[in-house]
Parts: C-alpha cells; structure tokens; sequence
C-alpha cells in the first residue's frame, strides 16, 4: 500500500455489487427517487440498518474430495467395463468398485442429512 495515501476510517474504499431484477429494482429507484437519494445510498442505508434482520439460506456445497474420489472410481469402472468388452470377461473388480461407489454415495447422503 503506498503511505503517502491515508485514508479516513470512514472512505468508502470498498465495492459491493448485486442483480436485481427489473420490478426490484424499479421499487427501489422510486424509494431512491421519493427519499431524494442515490440507488446506491438508498442501498446501504437499508443494509446497514438491517443487518441483525437477514436471513440466509446456505446450500450444502458439495466435498471436493468426494467428488475427485467418485471421479476416480468412475474411471476405473469406464476401464473396467471396456474390459470386459473387449476380451469377454467381467473383472472381479467391478464387484469391488461398485461396492465403494456404493459406500460413498450412502455417506453422501447420510452427510447431508446432518
């Protein structure tokens, strides 16, 4: 950060964007417009003013290390299955990587559950 530049602890130095729809935001630009203020102004004033009243809704994001195991078994029973189509005969293996696939996906679940 360059030091010859200080800032005032209250600068707005810091960017927050959102969409809106276009009924969302013609009702704010009206609620801007009757309180002879800016959209932007008119915005954070109803954040800053609610922020002990938001609800947020968090959706379970999936494991990263899960979905890079299940890729790997994926391609091990792609191998598997070519396999069997070329020479004939069904690999011991596919049991064993069914049954992981299987393992996994119930506990997939059972985690999501919680």
């Amino acid at each position: 950060m360059n030091e010859s530049k200080s800032f005032k602890p209250t600068s707005k130095s810091r960017v927050v964007s959102f969409r809106l729809s276009n009924a969302d935001f013609t009702r704010i630009a009206h609620r801007a417009a009757a309180a002879n203020l800016r959209i932007g102004d008119l915005a954070r004033q109803l954040v800053l003013a609610r922020t002990d009243q938001f609800r947020l809704t968090v959706q379970a994001q999936s494991d990263p290390a899960l979905l890079a195991q299940l890729n790997r078994i994926g391609v091990n029973l792609n191998q598997l299955v070519k396999n069997a189509h070329t020479f004939g005969r069904v690999s011991p293996e596919i049991t064993r990587t069914c049954k992981t696939i299987s393992d996994l996906i119930d506990h997939a679940l059972e985690k999501e559950k919680t």
